[in-house]
């Protein structure tokens, strides 16, 4: 269960939509590597691979997913909101989209949790710790994906279409800035 924190992400900053679609792969990685230890470990105390494996997907949840949130509420949805090209039908899915930030993120703070006690811990899942954890994640996994298919789908390319290479070039240099990485091109 190997897992590459510092990957090479598919795309860099001059092309942020991209970026975008590769937050989300990274997104459905490390849900992914979440699953893949409860399926394994859900009865049993965790092994230091397994803990590697959990402790790179929280950091993942807690540091970088927060940054994609913001490239999207903070850099996209703005511009897209500032171009008369839009309908108010994607008004309409923009807002949507930020209620599904915050139902995601509640989510994923109440999976973090039972997560960190679980690392804390050298015995495996208390049964109602275990049962909220596969309820929550399951529920992450579909919330997720719903997501991602719309702005997948619909979202980014209207954003495409609908931002100039001046405005796109902007968002890209906020996403750069957020991560910290000054006028390095490729981040996660």
């Amino acid at each position: 269960m190997t897992v590459q924190i510092n990957a090479k992400p598919l795309a860099d900053f001059d092309r942020p939509i991209d970026m975008l679609v590769d937050c989300h792969r990274r997104i459905e990685h490390f849900l992914g590597v979440i699953v893949r230890v409860l399926e394994r470990y859900a009865s049993q105390p965790l092994d230091s691979e397994a803990r590697q494996a959990l402790a790179a997907a929280l950091q993942y949840f807690k540091i970088s997913a927060p940054k994609h949130t913001a490239d999207e509420e903070q850099s996209l949805f703005p511009r897209m909101q500032s171009v008369g090209a839009i309908t108010p039908k994607t008004n309409e899915l923009l807002e949507q989209l930020r209620q599904d930030h915050q139902t995601a993120d509640e989510l994923q703070g109440r999976i973090d949790r039972i997560l960190e006690q679980w690392l804390a811990s050298d015995d495996s899942l208390p049964a109602d710790s275990l049962a909220t954890l596969r309820a929550d994640l399951a529920e992450l996994k579909n919330h997720y994906a719903a997501h991602i298919h719309m702005e997948e789908e619909q979202i980014f390319p209207s954003a495409a279409k609908a931002l100039s290479e001046n405005q796109l070039r902007e968002m890209g240099t906020e996403m750069r800035s957020r991560r910290g990485l000054g006028n390095d091109r490729h981040g996660k």
